[in-house]
């Protein structure tokens, strides 16, 4: 195993704690590891990390779902906004140069920082 590879399953390791305990989140930090810890463009590094995310989220749901934890009309309309999304989100990133991807994900992340303390 080599050194990237190392760090890639410390930082997943990481990421589906974050998304276990949190229920979400942890794709911007897969998104981070592949382009700062591999050099993956940022186009690549959302591509994949929907990819990363996918299992995580299908087993943290599973344990939410036996527990007990999961509101299941709120669950079938936020499915079905998150999947129209995801589709146009999809289309958009084939379609956006890396550099303004990189500013719209930082400004996100920015944006959703700072709101978070008001």
């Amino acid at each position: 195993m080599t050194k990237n590879n190392l760090k890639l399953v410390a930082t997943g390791s990481v990421v589906g704690l974050i998304n276990g305990f949190m229920g979400g989140g942890g794709g911007i930090f897969v998104v981070l590891a592949l382009t700062m810890v591999v050099g993956l463009s940022q186009k690549y590094a959302h591509a994949t990390a929907i990819l990363v995310i996918l299992p995580v989220s299908i087993a943290s749901a599973i344990i939410y779902v036996v527990g007990g934890n999961a509101e299941w009309p709120m669950t079938l309309f936020a499915t079905i906004g998150v999947v129209a999304g995801g589709l146009l989100g999809a289309f958009a990133l084939k379609k956006t140069d890396d550099k303004w991807l990189r500013f719209i994900f930082s400004f996100i992340l920015l944006f959703a920082g700072i709101r978070m303390f008001f």
